[in-house]
């Protein structure tokens, strides 16, 4: 009797200590994630697991520190786990958010970061990553939505530099160029040796025909980097379309060239100055490497048209406008050159056509072109 008593006190102290070891190395790991030290930390968490596999603490702390190691793949696995434990906890339905967004599962992304917001309408890194699909995705102002939200949300300054040059971007891409330069700062205060944010910065001066801040923004960009030839053509655009200088404009295409040849920029900005300077069997092989390097350069297309109208090689000038128009339905410049070309054939009623449907995106060119057409014999 005394041994059969032994062995169930044995057997009963033997599951709180089971108990006592997880929670041991549960502990010990949150300890060493809060040391930052996460790879040891994910290896408590697991030993956790071993001992407890419905240890749902334990399971959130390792699809963390998977978020963390980049196995976005076992984070989801394990968040998912997480999730029927834990449906009301935003934290985790962030973490999940995080790891599908990362394992370019962008829709189960956001509906995980939007759970997030359901329960913490102010989780600022949620609304902080719904921005940056956003940005990802190109639609510029439903991001500044949300990086409106999220500084607004911060209880903390925001010290990453890269939110700064993102909201600058956008905010360029808005054409809001004096709100790029703010944001830009910022990015440029936290970190001054990012080349991307001269560049921006000097977009922005450069549409804002701040010439000497924007030759001197992609002048240090250049300093940073010689090989890279984006400054090269930034120089070259302040040049052409503010000062318009077309020799000392040209002269920067050409060292964009020398970096990269038969970059597109540049041969179409080479192609533009020498149609400028009237220079139109000169500026066609440029153009052709241009759309050679990008066959949906509108801008291009728009130049080659010019050029062989202005040589007169009707045809290839139809042709070539026609293919910009096919790639922009409403390029004002396409449809008022394409016009231009009928009237000079006196090809009135093709001329007349393409004005009226210059008149459904409200172009302004309509009243010229028009009086045009109605001198012709």
């Amino acid at each position: 009797m005394n041994k059969i008593f032994a062995t169930l006190i044995i057997a009963l102290a033997s599951l709180p200590l089971k108990a006592q070891d997880a929670s041991t190395y549960y502990n010990d790991g949150v300890k060493l994630k809060n040391e930052q030290k996460t790879n040891e930390a994910l290896l408590k968490f697991r030993k956790a697991i071993d001992i407890n596999p419905t240890y749902t603490a334990a399971l959130y702390e390792l699809g963390w520190c998977q978020n963390e190691t980049k196995d976005y793949v076992g984070a989801i696995k394990s968040l998912q786990k997480v999730r029927k434990d834990w449906p009301e906890v935003p934290k985790l339905h962030f973490e999940l958010g995080f790891a599908f967004e990362k394992n370019n599962q962008v829709d189960s992304a956001i509906k995980s970061y939007n759970t997030c917001l359901l329960f913490k309408k102010d989780y600022s890194t949620a609304l902080k990553q719904l921005g940056y699909i956003n940005y990802n995705k190109g639609e510029y102002q439903n991001a500044l939505l949300y990086f409106a939200q999220y500084e607004e949300a911060s209880t903390n300054p925001i010290k990453d530099y890269l939110y700064w040059f993102r909201k600058g971007y956008c905010y360029n891409a808005q054409n809001n160029y004096e709100a790029a330069k703010i944001a830009l700062a910022h990015s440029l205060e936290i970190k001054s040796d990012y080349i991307t944010t001269y560049l921006e910065l000097g977009f922005a001066n450069t549409k804002l025909k701040l010439n000497d801040e924007a030759i001197k923004n992609f002048n240090t960009a250049r300093t940073m980097e010689p090989s890279n030839h984006i400054p090269y053509n930034g120089i070259a655009e302040v040049y052409r379309d503010n000062i318009k200088n077309y020799d000392i404009a040209m002269d920067w295409y050409q060292k964009a060239l020398a970096v990269k040849p038969d970059e597109r920029k540049a041969c179409y900005g080479m192609g533009y100055c020498l149609n400028s300077q009237n220079h139109y069997n000169e500026a066609i092989p440029y153009l052709l490497k241009a759309i050679q390097k990008e066959s949906t350069y509108t801008s291009a297309y728009i130049e080659l048209g010019y050029s062989n109208f202005k040589i007169h090689n009707y045809s290839n000038a139809e042709l070539y406008y026609n293919k910009a128009i096919s790639l922009n339905a409403k390029s004002d410049n396409a449809h008022y050159y394409l016009a231009l070309l009928y009237i000079e054939q006196k090809e009135k009623r093709k001329a007349q056509m393409v004005i009226d449907k210059m008149k459904t995106f409200n172009s302004k060119n309509i009243k010229g072109l028009q009086e045009k057409i109605n001198n012709l014999d």
